[in-house]
């Protein structure tokens, strides 16, 4: 609310701007929180090739592991072959093959290292085949999973939490394969005494159909296609009157509406670009292409790019997303790789592969791309809106129209193209009049809609840093505001209590507008019915209000007047909000340094605005603790992201930190006397940090358990001074020395305090903390900053009555030097790989190559080289020799 009590509707959000079939040129950009032109792709020249398409059907997609190595079907040798991994050959190996009834229809890479093979057995039916890389299991190479006759794989996804996804196309089914298979020769002879899993493998493969699968629309949809995102969405693309349709499927496992490809080139193909975004590969297209002698001929070529669609869009067709993802030398196999890298990688003529890399060519419609707002309810009937605040980009040759329409019935959705009131903005040229005046001689200026002007400042709203978050352009980005007004009306006024907004947006092909907010304000507070006689108001309304043609002499006066009041009431509502500027949470970031140089505060270089802010907010806090053990864990809070919040309980307001490492438990602030009654069971102990058993990221003994530190009774008293009697001893010499070891050791208690940082869970400046506790603790305490190794240390909180932090279980990987901790999560494993020369399994021996000839030669004489001692690669020939003459320097 302003100076002059209008309220303000904004549109700035996503719910803001709902989409719908009518608007698909415009979309909603959530990363950037603004209303933009859709960058799409143009459509692709000529049309698929049915037959084309339908081939695809037939071909095994090719699998990929993490090295590059490529696994296909050799249909030629009833092979499963890999190649393009190792630099010893390129020739391919065989790694599985197929009995003679049995083809490979379609193969995955798994994310658990499994390459996934679907095989159609003539005989005995369908199975899913398993290889491992990892040489888990060799006898046999290939282990089976039946699936007989209920289920005949053709497609295969990989998912990332183990297992493969499966598609059959004549049954319309979806099938999961999950489980591993036990090792070679396991389960082996134990012993009657050892206690063994029952039963011994407690997930084995197993098979399993979907019971929920996609809502297929028509008898005639076909799917041809399965992928599943490394975050567990999974897809389905499917063939249906003569279009491709996208079933998606949630995360509570329920199908989505299906939704069309538009323009998707009839693709065989599917695979996830990113979380958000899915890629197809266009089957052969046939062109027409014009001879140099006026005749046209039919041309067929494949894909030059792979289309992206956006399944996140709300609306009932996909169009290709604006990026553009070209292929150069595609294979007339065009199936994606199936692996589990991202982005994925499609096939090259010659068994190569590339990564599917996009340009940053944006293509924006050229026009005009409407997009409706939610309805805005003035709260009133008759309300009078009064002014339009947008923030805004406009590049040049960009330009966008908000169309308005306000009226007192809430039911009317439908609006006459001719109702609309234009306001323009940017570079747009203003639209034809649809209204004819009723005089002839009436000027065109006095017709023409209201165009918003630039203004200075980033936002209307007092003190505010506006919503756009990009520098200020004078006339292109920034502020922008116009009177809300009809459009060659007698009366311009637009009363209704309920708005109707509508944007227009104007792309320059390459460029776009950007719409960050749109405010809107009413009802109007107008300086002629406030401040000016009766005789200057408006006396035309009803039928007399809405005649089309200039505008009577009260209506511009009033508009004229809103001209002084543009600029007078932002500077009103700059002084009422004055206590803005007083406010850490609220005060422009320009004016943090002055603000807090009222109360002598200095902050930290290294603090980011955020941390500048609570700081500051927490100034009357910080100075009452300064110097104490309450103090230092505030500040330390404030400088690991806290902050000191305020609540009321019991009617009683407190203020408390919070949402700090402090409060989380990622740093521990603990005052070392208070060990003092735990070393004193222990002493003669070396007390130093290498060999503290209670200190974090310590060598762990006895003492760290609970209840072997605290002797509560007299039997464990007398036990324990029976264990240590020499340190108690009767010579009153020795005693003395004793007591004066034990004063010595509390002495090096005192007057320290120790900072335990959890950093692996949440990466902590340590310097930053070192110089907080150096500047808030007392002159006359010693401060340590101690990285915790463990996130738990039960002992710990048990004796000092202090909290722990409990983190998150840290997930095994491989093991790394210098980094992994033996016997702590980590594997020593090697990667999956297709090509069992990368690995070493089943490697063999190197040619080696042997030439004898004379130590010394004379160049004007020949000489003769021996290399018949040279030996082959086992199983190979030699085939030729190449001799290399190099001119030795």
């Amino acid at each position: 609310m302003d100076a002059n009590h209008q309220r303000f509707w904004m549109l700035a959000d996503a719910a803001d701007w709902p989409e719908s079939s009518e608007s698909t040129g415009v979309e909603y950009d959530k990363a950037c929180r603004r209303l933009r032109l859709r960058d799409t792709r143009p459509p692709l020249p000529g049309g698929p090739i049915d037959q084309a398409a339908e081939n695809l059907l037939t071909v095994p997609a090719r699998a990929i592991d993490p090295f590059g190595t490529i696994a296909f079907w050799n249909d030629a040798d009833r092979s499963v072959q890999v190649t393009g991994g190792s630099s010893v050959t390129n020739e391919p190996l065989t790694i599985y093959t197929a009995p003679p009834d049995v083809t490979v229809a379609d193969m995955a890479m798994g994310f658990d290292d499994v390459l996934y093979l679907a095989l159609h057995d003539a005989a005995a039916g369908s199975a899913i085949g398993m290889f491992d890389p990892r040489g888990r299991w060799r006898n046999p190479p290939v282990f089976r999973i039946d699936l007989e006759k209920k289920f005949t794989p053709d497609r295969l996804a990989a998912d990332p939490d183990g297992g493969v996804w499966m598609l059959d196309r004549d049954k319309r089914q979806i099938g999961h394969v999950h489980g591993m298979p036990l090792r070679d020769g396991m389960p082996p002879e134990y012993a009657p005494t050892t206690f063994r899993p029952e039963p011994e493998n407690p997930a084995p493969p197993r098979f399993v159909i979907d019971p929920h699968p996609p809502n297929w629309e028509t008898p005639a949809e076909r799917p041809v296609a399965i992928a599943c995102s490394p975050e567990g969405r999974l897809a389905v693309m499917t063939w249906d009157l003569g279009e491709t349709w996208l079933h998606l499927r949630d995360e509570n496992g329920a199908w989505a509406q299906r939704r069309m490809l538009e323009g998707a080139g009839k693709p065989a193909t599917l695979a996830w670009y990113s979380a958000t975004r899915l890629v197809v590969l266009p089957a052969r297209r046939r062109l027409r292409n014009m001879r140099s002698g006026g005749f046209w001929q039919v041309l067929e070529a494949v894909a030059r790019e792979a289309l992206a669609f956006d399944p996140d869009d709300e609306t009932d067709k996909l169009q290709p997303a604006g990026i553009f993802l070209p292929v150069r030398d595609l294979d007339d196999e065009a199936l994606f790789l199936q692996g589990v890298t991202l982005p994925p990688r499609y096939p090259m003529t010659g068994y190569r592969h590339a990564a599917l890399l996009p340009l940053s060519i944006a293509t924006y419609a050229v026009g005009k791309t409407t997009r409706r707002a939610r309805v805005i309810d003035g709260a009133q009937d008759q309300t009078v809106w009064h002014r339009i605040c947008l923030e805004a980009i406009f590049p040049p040759g960009c330009g966008a129209i908000v169309d308005l329409f306000a009226t007192d019935d809430p039911d009317k959705m439908i609006i006459a193209e001719a109702e609309w009131d234009p306001h323009l903005f940017g570079d747009v040229a203003p639209p034809p009049l649809l209204v004819p005046p009723a005089r002839k001689d009436v000027s065109a200026n006095l017709l023409a809609p209201p165009r918003g002007a630039w203004l200075s400042a980033p936002s209307e709203i007092p003190h505010h840093p506006g919503l756009l978050g990009c520098p200020l352009e004078r006339g292109r980005a920034g502020l922008f505001t116009a009177l809300v007004q009809r459009r060659g009306r007698c009366v311009r006024r637009v009363l209704g209590r309920y708005l109707h907004t509508r944007v227009r947006l104007f792309g320059a092909g390459h460029r776009t507008p950007e719409i960050a907010a749109l405010r809107v304000y009413g009802s109007r507070f107008s300086y002629r019915d406030q401040y000016l006689a009766e005789i200057y108001r408006e006396d035309n309304f009803g039928l007399d209000a809405n005649v089309a043609g200039a505008a009577s002499g009260a209506d511009f006066l009033e508009r004229f007047l809103s001209l002084f009041e543009s600029v007078l009431t932002p500077l009103e509502d700059r002084v009422a909000a004055a206590q803005v500027l007083m406010d850490a949470w609220s005060v422009p970031e320009e004016g943090l340094e002055w603000l807090a140089s009222w109360v002598g505060v200095v902050f930290d270089p290294a603090f980011s605005k955020g941390h500048r802010r609570a700081w500051l907010a927490a100034a009357h806090r910080l100075f009452q603790t300064r110097g104490t053990f309450a103090g230092l864990q505030l500040a330390l809070e404030i400088a690991t992201g806290g902050r000191l919040v305020r609540e009321r309980i019991a009617e009683r307001e407190s203020e408390r930190p919070h949402g700090g490492a402090v409060t989380g438990g990622e740093v521990l602030v603990l005052e070392d006397f208070r060990l003092r009654r735990t070393f004193a069971t222990i002493l003669g102990a070396d007390l130093s940090l290498a060999d503290d058993p209670l200190l974090p990221g310590l060598i762990a003994s006895a003492n760290s358990r609970v209840g072997d530190t605290l002797f509560l009774g007299d039997v464990e008293k007398i036990e324990l001074l029976a264990l240590f009697r020499d340190a108690f001893s009767d010579n009153p010499k020795k005693r003395a020395e004793e007591i004066a070891g034990v004063r010595e050791f509390y002495s090096r208690l005192a007057n320290r305090v120790t900072i335990f940082v959890h950093n692996e869970v949440t990466p902590i400046d340590f310097r930053l903390l070192a110089r907080i506790a150096e500047q808030e603790a007392p002159a006359h305490l010693q401060i340590r900053v101690v990285p915790a190794s463990y996130p738990l240390l039960v002992g710990l909180a048990s004796l000092v009555e202090v909290d722990t932090y409990l983190g998150p279980r840290r997930r095994p990987g491989v093991v790394q030097l210098n980094r992994t901790r033996i016997g702590e999560g980590d594997f020593i494993r090697r990667r999956a790989s297709l090509d069992p020369r990368l690995s070493g399994a089943g490697a063999s021996a190197p040619p080696v190559a042997h030439i004898s000839g004379p130590d010394v030669a004379v160049p004007a004489d020949s000489i003769t080289l021996d290399a018949s001692d040279s030996s082959a690669a086992p199983g190979r020939t030699i085939q030729r020799y190449v001799w290399i003459v190099q001119k030795m320097p």
